[in-house]
């Protein structure tokens, strides 16, 4: 009897702990948030000038399930937005929803450079090399900082497929995945950037089309 129940005690305790690395469904808000558009709308930003969407943003969000169909609609939907916005990374919280779902445009990968999904991604190194560079954010309407990032790392995640995969990930390909699993843990660029006040979006432009035709004169 107390062979039984030890086994029946380990079954259930497995059973348990399988249940709790199954990512959360949506909430109902989450859900709506997500299917109430077609895949091709764009949706809302949220932004760090309003004390509501501060909180937001700096809140931690939950895993995403691979092969659930609101995600699937809800990486259309970022991927529209992010098109229209003219960005280089976007994250789930961006938009509202506080899951573990990042795109990232993969400038590493030539010639097309594809905008590609990530789900639960996590970094399990960084390199000791470290490159300071202009960053800015969509949801950071105030400007761009610059900010000390790893020039490598090594990078979990879950394909939307369900595939699970490693990979090392250098240079400014790094630095937009930093940033955006940074957004997953509630933490902005503006929390890493260097000392020094933020430089106002149209400022910024200037400056680099000035850096920009100086480059093409040498």
């Amino acid at each position: 009897m107390t062979r039984l129940f030890l086994i029946a005690f380990l079954v259930f305790s497995l059973s348990a702990c399988a249940v709790k690395r199954i990512p959360p469904e949506f909430a109902p808000t989450e859900r709506l948030l997500s299917m109430r558009a077609p895949a091709d709308a764009r949706m809302e930003m949220v932004q760090n000038d309003t004390e509501a969407g501060d909180v937001f943003l700096r809140t931690k969000s939950l895993p995403a399930r691979p092969g659930d169909p609101v995600v699937a609609h809800l990486i259309n939907r970022m991927l529209a937005t992010l098109k229209d916005e003219g960005g280089v990374g976007i994250a789930a919280p961006q938009v509202g929803v506080n899951r573990r779902v990042v795109l990232v445009k993969r400038l590493d990968r030539e010639p097309d450079q594809p905008l590609e999904a990530y789900l639960n991604p996590g970094i399990t190194e960084f390199s000791e090399e470290t490159v300071v560079d202009w960053e800015g954010c969509l949801s950071i309407p105030a400007g761009f900082g610059k900010v000390r990032r790893a020039e490598s790392i090594m990078v979990n995640y879950d394909t939307p497929a369900g595939e699970h995969k490693t990979e090392k990930v250098s240079g400014f390909t790094a630095r937009i995945f930093q940033h955006e699993i940074d957004h997953l843990d509630g933490v902005l660029f503006i929390d890493r950037k260097e000392p020094g006040e933020l430089v106002p979006e149209k400022e910024y432009r200037e400056m680099r089309r000035k850096e920009k035709e100086q480059q093409e004169k040498k």
